[in-house]
């Protein structure tokens, strides 16, 4: 009897992020209900500085952070939604009366006066590592492109490629779990 042999190739393992502390998950829901950063500091017991850096520059937080805003809102979105014909019956009866403030509303809600609000950032850790590494590669001015550092070579530069995956695994290092 021939014994079987696995043909499989082996998955590279996937990032597994270190657990957010009590007071990184109590900022996230501070912030979520529009707390400041210095008001999230006072209540978990942090400097502003810190839920700054956590906000910007922590890769866990930034992703769980906009989890939680994107299930906050997809809550409330579901809401809005089923309310959505009656809104647009009323606006639709004051903007075709005449009502320059409903006009106006009706702009800015669809976007085309001022700004758009709510605009959700990325959710994958890995992806913002994958990011936050480009930009220190960019920063340690090493060119993506090859053809920067040799005219002739029109593949990637190997350097960028090397010093990326270095800064991606350093990062994965500081907020991953040991395995």
């Amino acid at each position: 009897m021939k014994a079987s042999v696995n043909h499989k190739t082996p998955r590279k393992p996937t990032f597994q992020p270190k657990p957010l502390s009590s007071a990184q998950l109590a900022g996230v829901e501070l912030l979520l209900v529009g707390k400041t950063d210095q008001e999230t500091a006072d209540t978990v017991g942090v400097t502003r500085e810190t839920v700054w850096s956590w906000r910007r520059e922590h890769p866990i937080f930034m992703s769980t952070l906009e989890r939680r805003r994107a299930e906050v809102w997809g809550s409330a979105g579901e809401r809005l939604r089923s309310l959505m014909q009656k809104a647009i019956d009323n606006i639709a009866t004051l903007v075709e009366s005449g009502d320059f403030d409903a006009s106006i509303a009706l702009l800015k809600i669809t976007g085309m006066y001022g700004g758009v609000v709510n605009v959700l950032s990325e959710t994958d850790p890995e992806k913002i590592i994958r990011k936050q590494a480009e930009a220190e590669v960019q920063r340690e001015g090493i060119p993506e492109d090859a053809t920067e550092t040799m005219l002739i070579n029109l593949s990637k530069n190997p350097v960028y490629q090397r010093r990326l995956e270095e800064i991606g695994a350093e990062l994965r290092a500081m907020y991953g779990e040991e395995h």
